[in-house]
Order: C-alpha cells, then sequence, then structure tokens
C-alpha cells in the first residue's frame, strides 16, 4: 500500500513539474535576431556593438539588449605578456516593436570621422516613418552617447550641407527636420512643413519658432516627399 501511495505521490510531482516547467517555457523570451560589428562602428576594429533581439513565445513581447565594448589592452602577469579583451562599456534595455527587425545602419552623424550607429526600434505613420535609435560615439571616453529622444524624429539622415541631422516626417502633410545634437539630445532649431503650402520656421534667441517664410507648394508628388537640405534659402 505505502508503494501504491508513493507511486501516485510522484506521479503527481512529476505531473506538476512538467506543467509549470511548460508554462514557463510558454512565457520564455527566446533569442530571435542578432547583430554584431567590431569592424566598422567607432574606432574601428576597437569598438564593438551587439544587438540581440528577444521575443517572448506566448505574448510576442519583443525587447532589445544593445552591449557596445571598447577594446583594451591588459598585462597578464601568468602569461608574462599583453592580452587583449573586449571590455564593456554600456548595456541597454529597450522595448521594441514585434513587426520590424533590427536592421542595424553605421554612419557618421556629426562629422567627427567616426561611425555612429542606429537600429530600427520601430515604424510608424502606415510604414512611412522609420524609427530609429540613435547612438554617437563620444572619443573622448571611448564609449557611446544614447540619443534620448532620437525616436522622436523618424528617418533620421545626416546633412553634410549644413552639419547637422535632417528628420523626414510624414503624416498628411511632411516636415523636413533640422537638428543639433546637445548633449544627449537633438534639438530641433529649423523646420519646413509641406502641404498646399510650404512654412518655414526658424527657432529664435529665445527658443521659439518663427515663420521666416511661407509659399504656394508648386511641386509634384515627388517633391512633396522630399527632404530640404537648407531652408535658407529653400533647397533639396
Amino acid at each position: 500500500m505505502n508503494y501504491i501511495n508513493f507511486f501516485f505521490a510522484a506521479l503527481f510531482i512529476i505531473t506538476i513539474f512538467y506543467s509549470c516547467r511548460k508554462n514557463e517555457n510558454d512565457d520564455s523570451y527566446i533569442l530571435d535576431e542578432k547583430f554584431v560589428d567590431s569592424v566598422h562602428i567607432g574606432r574601428e576594429s576597437k569598438s564593438k556593438v551587439e544587438v540581440k533581439k528577444f521575443t517572448n513565445l506566448k505574448t510576442k513581447d519583443t525587447f532589445v539588449l544593445v552591449i557596445f565594448y571598447d577594446l583594451k589592452k591588459i598585462w597578464v602577469e601568468s602569461k608574462d605578456g599583453y592580452f587583449h579583451h573586449w571590455e564593456q562599456t554600456h548595456c541597454y534595455y529597450f522595448d521594441k516593436d514585434g513587426i520590424t527587425g533590427i536592421n542595424a545602419e553605421i554612419s557618421d552623424f556629426n562629422s567627427d570621422g567616426f561611425k555612429d550607429f542606429t537600429y530600427q526600434s520601430g515604424i510608424a505613420g502606415r510604414g512611412g516613418n522609420t524609427i530609429r535609435k540613435l547612438f554617437i560615439y563620444d572619443p573622448k571616453s571611448k564609449g557611446f552617447i544614447y540619443i534620448r529622444n532620437s525616436d522622436y524624429y523618424p528617418n533620421l539622415s545626416y546633412n553634410s550641407d549644413l552639419k547637422c541631422i535632417n528628420s523626414l516626417i510624414l503624416t498628411g502633410s511632411t516636415t523636413t527636420s533640422f537638428l543639433r545634437i546637445k548633449g544627449d539630445s537633438l534639438d530641433e532649431f529649423a523646420r519646413v512643413d509641406v502641404s498646399d503650402t510650404i512654412v518655414v520656421e526658424e527657432k529664435d534667441s529665445l527658443g521659439k519658432f518663427r515663420m521666416i517664410e511661407k509659399r504656394k507648394f508648386t511641386g509634384d508628388d515627388y517633391d512633396f516627399y522630399k527632404t530640404f537640405k537648407k531652408y535658407k534659402p529653400l533647397e533639396y
């Protein structure tokens, strides 16, 4: 009788255990996508970025880990010599949409000769507005500065004419924003709104936007969705 009771007790425990394990697996996150670069980013071959995208098997919630490294040279006494290893400098956790991939891009956003980093954090405007998080390489600290409001401005690009950053915002109209990097944020100093009219605004010394030009829009559909490279005077 004791053996029978023991058998059923053990069976009950095993059933509960595997039931819990099943629920645990249903709620667990899997590594869905990964991106690594240690050749082009920051100080070439001396900086490294690793992005891991995780998805919940049950809820489909998604997040990413963005990890930056700097190559260090250390003396190892037991080996009687110098060795290189990757030292982690920053690690960021961000929620992410479950639609788009990492879509990492490496390019220079401030014309200092060092490659900066963006990845796609989301999408908006029926697919027309690509949302990205931007990280600027800082040669002094040998790390990356997270630009905290970078995902407020979709479709980011570097403007080599004005040495600033452009954002093209697509809604019922289109807006070209002109942005400067200030610390860990983007600061908008001018914008061009296009609908049936073109309105150009510039930020004054008090931080308020003032209209400096207004004209009728006479372009075609292609012009409507173009990014302005200059606003004074207007130029694509």
